[in-house]
């Protein structure tokens, strides 16, 4: 049986690494990128079950890729990240949403590990 697949964009590679972490320790294989151009050309082969998606990034933002995901009718729930205040990530929280994406949590850094692990264990458990 294949695990499913877990995405990581963030260009911060010490936090992607983090993150791709715990979503081993969860069970998933995981894929990181470290931009938004490089996780729209893999994300088609990768078929992600779970994405975790950094909002701010230097080539492209997280508000473009939700936007981006909606219209390729990407279906894997997707929690937000962001080191910017609350009030940013729950506007891409509802950005995400109105366009369709399965936005199922958000995290503001510097966040606890274990918020994160039991998001990831939470869809996990329902891929």
């Amino acid at each position: 049986m294949t695990k499913p697949v877990l995405m990581v964009v963030d260009d911060n590679e010490s936090m992607a690494k983090l993150v791709s972490n715990v979503g081993e320790i969860v069970g998933f294989d995981v894929r990181s990128t470290f931009s938004a151009k490089e996780f729209q050309e893999v994300w088609s082969e990768c078929d992600p079950s779970a994405i975790v998606l950094d909002l701010v990034m230097p080539d492209m933002d997280g508000i473009e890729i939700l936007d981006w995901l909606a219209e390729q009718k990407c279906s894997a729930p997707i929690i937000l990240m962001s080191g910017y205040e609350g009030k940013y990530v729950g506007m891409a929280n509802s950005f995400g949403v109105a366009k369709g994406d399965k936005v199922v949590g958000s995290l503001t850094k510097p966040y606890k590990v274990d918020q994160l692990e039991m998001m990831l264990k939470d869809i996990f458990e329902t891929v």
